[in-house]
Formats: C-alpha cells, structure tokens, sequence
C-alpha cells in the first residue's frame, strides 16, 4: 500500500495538462506573443507617412516585471534610484548651474528655482 501512494496517476495529470493548455490564458498568452511578433506598418496619405506610433512604442517599452519591484525592500528600492533624485553631487549638474563663475565665484551664474 505505501508503493501506490507514490507512483503518479498518469491518466490524471495527463487530463489536468490537456485542460491547462487550453485555458482561456494560454489562448490569451498566444495572442499576445503574436501582436508582438506582428509587424508595424506604416500608411501613407497624400504623400505623407504616418508611422504606427503605439506599436513602435508597444514593441520597444521594457518588459514589464512588476513581481521583481515588488520584492524589494524599501533599502532596495532607495538605492536604485538615480542620483539626481537622491540629491547626490553631480558635477555637469554644477557646471552647468555655475557657467563662467565655475571655480572663480561662489555665486552661481544660473541661480536655482
């Protein structure tokens, strides 16, 4: 009796795989891998190309991963944000604010906002 419990039961996981694969999700996961792999298509109007603007931007927006920001924690997500939002030294950013008085003044030629 303690071998039956451990072999599978074939015919059983064979049903739940063939149900699985026809769920409404994977229909809808085909679906989308085909938009994506669809062409953009460009039309023409009197003499004027309208590129497909919201395909183009379809196709180069990031994957989107949004379990992988949810994971981090708040030290994480902190130290992934760019410097500028951090309030970190830039020197460009300096430069730029200082103009002809960088190194010479301590009065910026841009003052801040």
């Amino acid at each position: 009796m303690h071998a039956t419990l451990h072999t599978p039961n074939r015919p059983a996981l064979c049903v739940a795989l063939v149900l699985v694969l026809a769920s409404p999700w994977a229909r809808a996961d085909q679906a989308a891998k085909q938009a994506d792999a669809a062409p953009c298509i460009e039309i023409q109007v009197n003499g004027e190309r309208i590129p497909a603007w919201d395909c183009l931007q379809r196709k180069l927006a990031p994957a989107e991963n949004a379990a992988a920001r949810h994971n981090l924690s708040e030290a994480e997500r902190l130290m992934r944000k760019p410097g500028n939002q951090l309030l970190q030294y830039n020197l460009e950013g300096t430069r730029q604010r200082m103009g002809d008085a960088f190194g010479r003044s301590v009065v910026p030629q841009r003052p801040t906002r």
